[in-house]
């Protein structure tokens, strides 16, 4: 779900250093891990209400002498059931939501970190417009496409993209 997102992947890239980014990508993993347990435990109890609503039809259909207690005892169950799923879908978008908020707080606090020691650098803000590669930036402005890759933190010098900030180093 997350994990295929070239987006977000480009995005954590940039976002640090190489190992910044495998912890990222580490509790992007555990986030993964815990949505699949979550999912297993909402579809168990999916089957088990589908069970019971079953079950419900069946006697009320029935002809047989069903008391009321035990339809209300069915009726309970049922209501049970689905408070527990309710409960559960409930508390996994609580969870997912506060570790997203955190790493993209953590994601943030890279960035504002990287942007601080550009500033304290000197050179140059340049905004990539659209056809621009990193290679034309850097001839543009006689610098070395390492040099921009390394201010920048950018692990991989085809993946920018338009509208996005570089700081240029002096030469």
């Amino acid at each position: 779900m997350f994990g295929s997102s070239p987006v977000w992947a480009q995005r954590l890239g940039q976002s640090g250093t190489a190992q910044a980014f495998a912890q990222q990508a580490q509790a992007l993993r555990e986030i993964q891990r815990s949505l699949m347990t979550l999912s297993a435990r909402v579809e168990a109890i999916e089957q088990q209400q589908s069970l019971l609503v079953s079950r419900l039809g069946t006697l009320e259909r029935s002809g047989n002498s069903v008391t009321k207690d035990e339809l209300a005892a069915l009726r309970a169950d049922l209501n049970t059931a689905k408070a527990s799923h309710a409960q559960l879908r409930e508390a996994i978008v609580d969870d997912l939501s506060k570790r997203i908020a955190a790493l993209a707080e953590k994601r943030d606090m890279e960035e504002r970190k990287a942007r601080e020691a550009a500033a304290q650098r000197s050179g140059y803000n340049h905004t990539v417009e659209a056809g621009q590669t990193l290679s034309a930036i850097a001839k543009a402005y006689g610098v070395s496409q390492k040099a921009i890759m390394q201010a920048n933190r950018l692990t991989d010098a085809s993946k920018l993209r338009v509208g996005q900030k570089l700081f240029i180093p002096d030469p």
